[in-house]
């Protein structure tokens, strides 16, 4: 972990990184600016800071408008590495997770380059784990439930799959609640700026969509990107075709089948992934499902073998490029499409995509009977 932190801090503060980091849009929308507005309307952007968060994020981050750009990425970053080690503590002393398990896992995790690459970039992703673990743990207090779903839901590509989850673990009100209070600052944000309430609701995607580059590693949507895929469907793409596809199966298996809680929320954890855009940093979320798992009751051996083994490889993976650069110094990109041509490219993803999907599947079908203890009164 010193390393991870020693070279996170270094690029952050040295080489002039966390370019991803929200500050300039909640600087913006505090000092009365609309930020989407302006990331829209101009080619002079801060960094790569575009806003493309959801709203309540820019309110949230008011503390961070209080410094300077350079005071703000460290607060930054010492507030993630806050929040990532408060995750391990609260599995340890609220979950009953054994300490050397807990220790065990997070090394693995830190083995690769994305909790590093994470810090370095200024971006939310381990502040959306800690949000996600949290919102486990204390499941049976709402308010405090609330309060973290609707926090996720600020990175909508994680916050959507993960609110779907807990609604269909049966927190119907926790996870409608937090959906309305996003609305709500939607709502607020239209009303500050004088737009229309659906205008205010699209900006975020319109930033979203006019912004965001590289290739995920596992997602349907780089997949079409890729591809050129624009055909629809009696007019429906045929991205969101499949978005419906994979999500309405999977709330369809829960509501029937009824499974453990927690095997909802690890499958609503893992099946963040293959639909929606994410680069590596986002894979860091994954220590929410393992710790999960290893939470009691815990999983069955043999499935928390097969979560252990897809997690450590989505964390361990994205490094082997920076070694083959640095080691055998391989003109390589992050990306295996950078290297090996788009055909291979795109088989990786797919297999990345089937890897998530199946391991959910498998989750889910754990059976109760695996379980050390039913989680029923949870």
């Amino acid at each position: 972990m010193v390393l991870n932190l020693g070279y996170a801090y270094y690029r952050l503060m040295y080489l002039n990184a966390g370019g991803d980091a929200q500050w300039y849009g909640a600087k913006l929308l505090w000092d009365g600016t609309n930020p989407y507005m302006a990331a829209l309307t101009t080619s002079d952007w801060f960094l790569t800071a575009y806003p493309n968060y959801a709203h309540i994020l820019y309110y949230a981050l008011f503390p961070l408008t209080i410094f300077e750009w350079e005071q703000s990425k460290l607060v930054w970053f010492f507030f993630n590495v806050g929040c990532f080690l408060f995750t391990l503590y609260a599995f340890v002393r609220w979950e009953k997770v054994a300490v050397y398990k807990v220790l065990l896992i997070a090394s693995i995790m830190l083995a690769g380059s994305n909790f590093a690459n994470t810090l370095y970039q200024g971006q939310i992703s381990i502040f959306i784990l800690c949000c996600v673990s949290l919102a486990w743990i204390f499941r049976k207090k709402s308010w405090i439930m609330i309060v973290l779903l609707s926090l996720i839901f600020s990175k909508y590509s994680l916050g959507l799959p993960i609110l779907l989850g807990f609604f269909l673990a049966g927190y119907y009100k926790e996870a409608i609640a937090a959906f309305a209070v996003n609305i709500m600052f939607a709502l607020i944000f239209a009303l500050q700026f004088d737009i229309g309430f659906l205008e205010s609701l699209a900006l975020p995607f319109e930033v979203a969509s006019m912004y965001t580059s590289g290739h995920g590693h596992s997602d349907l949507l780089t997949l079409f990107r890729l591809t050129h895929i624009d055909e629809s469907f009696f007019g429906i793409n045929f991205f969101s075709i499949g978005a419906v596809l994979l999500y309405g199966a999977f709330s369809l298996y829960c509501l029937v089948y009824r499974p453990d809680k927690r095997l909802i929320i690890i499958a609503s954890l893992l099946l963040c992934f293959p639909i929606l855009f994410h680069l590596q940093y986002d894979y860091v979320v994954l220590l929410a499902p393992l710790l999960i798992a290893f939470s009691k009751p815990g999983l069955s051996k043999k499935t928390s073998i097969i979560l252990v083994c897809i997690t450590a490889y989505f964390w361990v993976y994205p490094i082997i490029p920076k070694l083959l650069r640095s080691l055998l110094h391989l003109d390589i990109g992050i990306h295996p499409i950078d290297h090996f041509g788009s055909v291979f490219g795109l088989v990786f993803i797919f297999i990345n995509m089937l890897l998530f999907i199946i391991t959910a599947i498998i989750i889910l079908r754990n059976r109760q009977s695996e379980l050390t203890s039913i989680d029923s009164n949870q």
